[in-house]
């Protein structure tokens, strides 16, 4: 759980001791960089956030890190008490702990609440399935979202807390409670991120409980964390790109609902204390007038998590009703989620088209001086890629596995809480029966999803004769390529998948072997025509996808290529790039885990041990990007998330065993490398953890921008790096706090 649900914030401006202050001369600097391309690109993105997440608090405490020694609001960066009271500079911990953490965050709520870039709330098929315009959609999705600040305690008169209730109606700038707030149900596949943040801290947006509430702390900061005006993208008609892709909506969907579980681990009440146990009579009352217990950890993130609740399950609905093709060519859907749920492997095939057009009506951005108030209405969709693509599945999979976990009763780490079934429970979500019966209700419209997808994944993609599932295929013919990275990944998913059918999904703490044989949430439903029980079959695909991995496309030595041909039987000639050989790594891991075969893990050490051989420059601790190539390293959000996702595993499941020579203390070194070189944009050159600036800063870090929660409070005297860590703040940058699409690292001669 993140440390603003924990302990209240107040800013204090904590004195680093002389030791951490001392001057060292700073040494030439081993890189300078340059960013080439700061566009969003949505699965990327999120699969590296999905990766950075798990890479943040949860590791940290894995280091015995107490989370409330962090100092993420002083003017010196990276700064850590010790449960004894010693402070002193720890970048390592702290790239993971605060800055791998908040930044993998910040881009969620950026597609979900803040820039604007795909399919307005207002227009979801359960929120509005007559498909009204207008202000008969304003004001469907303004009651909605005041109900929901209702539940989660966030609702009252201005300055007395997060959303104004009721929403104003005299106040052009604020129309929903919360200025500029454009909550998105489908995310394009990328977008322009540029914005024009309002510079300077006002009075009426303060610091407290680790987040900014008009009237509320002490410290002044950013008047855009207190509303998202300045972050609305100003030319969304130029700059987004009008296509819904499934694997940017399941990556989207992933990182949404690991964010939802994480703020679903408490209750709290009206003082914002935290609550874990509710009698069972009681929870009907939650989120309740006169209960005086809400949904969410916090006030602000129970409003956030349950909007991306609502923003989820109308996704689902659109998803299973409107954006199916059966030829590749003309889309529809299931009549009812009941339906769905009966699609098997002798039904007529649907899938989802690897890329689908949207057309909207009244895009026009408001006058000067108003919020959007009626959101451009998606008029029209059309398919403009009509195959089935393997890295749209595995990501819708993984991510309907989330949210179905979290409505999940029978599962007690997630969907049995308290928080979970208080919501869940008629309102403000319908209820279910736990059966695989076709309820119109989150639970079964998750479950329909995820079987959709299980289903397509196996008849159209999996080749029999190659035992591999292949990267592309159409109703008529599969493709013959398999990319590494998507094989890897694919068997991630597809053990989210099963240990969320299972019931054994939790929201970190899935690194020990799986537990094999049980019941799943699918089998009561149809399955006619498969070659296994769902359960088992998983299993199948994933010892299929493992083996594929380790006996092609892994060589004798622990070289990894970047794809096959199965039509050639040939590996990808093209040399190694760093995701393929950590994305194996990752894959392989898991599908030890999923299986407990012993002969992946050791695969994943044969990999990992070219990886280090390979990819690890020991002269200025840094990794190649391709094999055996020093002069450049591009860093895309892929390869980033891909690498810290191995190094991560690795050392959780190998490295920190005992008898392995302090390799793990090597591995976590080479994380904070990582954050604190390729994420920051910091060439610590002498090696001495502290940041001579600007003289270390390499000119660009994949990450564009930071705010509030990692150091930024938006002064004017702090010239747009208050924390002097190499990465600006975002009014500065004109950025969000998100990663850009790529970045050159140079090595300096």
């Amino acid at each position: 759980m993140r440390l603003g649900a924990r302990i209240a914030l107040a800013v204090v401006a904590l004195a680093a001791s002389p030791s951490c202050k001392k001057s060292v001369p700073a040494a030439p600097r081993v890189f300078d960089a340059r960013m080439d391309d700061h566009r969003f690109l949505v699965a990327d993105h999120f699969l590296a956030s999905i990766e950075m997440q798990i890479s943040g608090e949860p590791l940290a405490q894995l280091l015995g890190k107490n989370l409330a020694g962090y100092n993420r609001f002083s003017r010196f960066p990276d700064l850590y008490t010790d449960d004894s009271g010693v402070t002193g500079v720890d970048p390592v911990s702290y790239s993971m702990a605060v800055e791998s953490y908040e930044y993998s965050k910040q881009p969620m709520n950026n597609t979900s609440f803040e820039s604007g870039a795909g399919l307005s709330l207002a227009y979801g098929p359960i929120l509005n399935p007559q498909k009204l315009g207008g202000d008969d959609a304003f004001a469907l999705l303004r009651d909605r979202l005041q109900h929901l600040a209702q539940q989660a305690g966030a609702a009252g008169p201005a300055g007395s807390n997060w959303v104004i209730a009721p929403a104003p109606t005299a106040n052009p700038l604020n129309v929903y409670g919360w200025p500029g707030y454009w909550p998105v149900f489908a995310e394009f596949r990328s977008f322009d991120p540029d914005i024009a943040p309002t510079g300077g801290a006002t009075r009426g947006c303060s610091v407290v409980g680790g987040y900014a509430a008009s009237t509320m702390g002490l410290q002044t900061v950013g008047d855009y964390e207190c509303g998202y005006n300045s972050l609305n993208l100003p030319l969304r008609e130029t700059q987004v790109e009008k296509i819904l892709e499934p694997a940017a909506l399941g990556f989207a969907l992933w990182k949404q609902a690991l964010w939802v579980i994480n703020y679903w681990q408490s209750l709290h009440d009206a003082a914002g204390n935290r609550v874990t146990d509710v009698a069972d009579a009681e929870l009907p009352n939650v989120g309740q007038p006169g209960s005086g217990i809400f949904l969410g950890d916090v006030a602000l993130e129970g409003w956030q998590g349950l909007t991306m609740l609502d923003e989820m399950d109308n996704k689902a609905a659109l998803m299973l009703t409107r954006l199916l093709t059966s030829d590749g060519t003309t889309l529809g859907g299931f009549a009812s989620t009941k339906a769905a749920l009966a699609y098997d492997y002798t039904s007529p095939l649907r899938w989802w088209p690897a890329a689908i057009a949207v057309t909207e009506s009244g895009g026009a951005a408001p006058p000067a001086g108003s919020s959007w108030k009626q959101f451009p209405q998606p008029t029209a969709f059309a398919v403009t890629d009509g195959r089935s693509r393997l890295r749209g599945l595995a990501a819708l999979a993984a991510g309907w596995a989330e949210l179905f976990a979290l409505t999940d009763a029978r599962n007690a780490e997630v969907g049995g809480g308290a928080g979970p079934r208080a919501t869940f429970d008629g309102d403000p979500f319908p209820a279910d029966n736990g059966l695989p019966d076709g309820e119109e209700s989150p639970h079964d419209r998750a479950l329909a999803n995820l079987k959709v997808a299980l289903v397509d994944l196996d008849r159209l993609h999996f080749d029999a004769a190659h035992g591999v599932l292949v990267d592309d295929a159409t109703a008529d013919a599969r493709g013959t390529t398999v990319t590494t990275v998507d094989a890897a990944y694919t068997i991630v998913a597809l053990r989210t998948a099963y240990r969320a059918l299972s019931s054994s999904l939790t929201l970190y703490s899935n690194d020990t072997p799986d537990t094999q044989g049980g019941p799943t949430a699918l089998d009561g439903a149809p399955f006619a025509g498969a070659p296994a029980p769902v359960g088992e079959r998983i299993l199948q695909l994933i010892r299929a996808e493992a083996d594929f991995l380790a006996g092609k496309l892994v060589g004798d030595l622990g070289g990894v290529a970047n794809g096959w041909d199965l039509a050639t039987d040939r590996a990808d000639p093209s040399p190694t790039r760093v995701e393929s050989e950590a994305a194996a790594v990752r894959g392989l891991l898991d599908a030890w885990l999923a299986t407990s075969d012993v002969r992946y893990r050791a695969a994943a050490a044969i990999v990992f041990a070219d990886f280090d051989r390979r990819f690890w420059m020991r002269d200025v601790r840094a990794m190649r990007t391709t094999a055996n190539v020093d002069a450049e390293a591009v860093w895309t959000p892929l390869a980033f998330g891909t690498v810290q996702g191995a190094l991560r595993q690795y050392w959780k499941l190998v490295g920190r065993r005992p008898g392995n020579g302090g390799s793990g203390d090597e591995i976590l070194a080479r994380i904070g490398r990582l954050n604190k070189l390729v994420a920051n944009g910091w060439d610590d050159a002498n090696g001495d953890g502290l940041v001579q600036y600007p003289d270390e800063c390499t000119g660009a870090g994949l990450q564009m921008a930071e705010r509030l929660l990692t150091g930024e409070l938006s002064h004017f005297l702090d010239e747009g790096d208050r924390d002097h860590d190499c990465v600006p703040e975002i009014a500065a940058a004109k950025l969000p706090a998100a990663l850009a699409a790529k970045i050159v690292l140079h090595r300096r001669e």
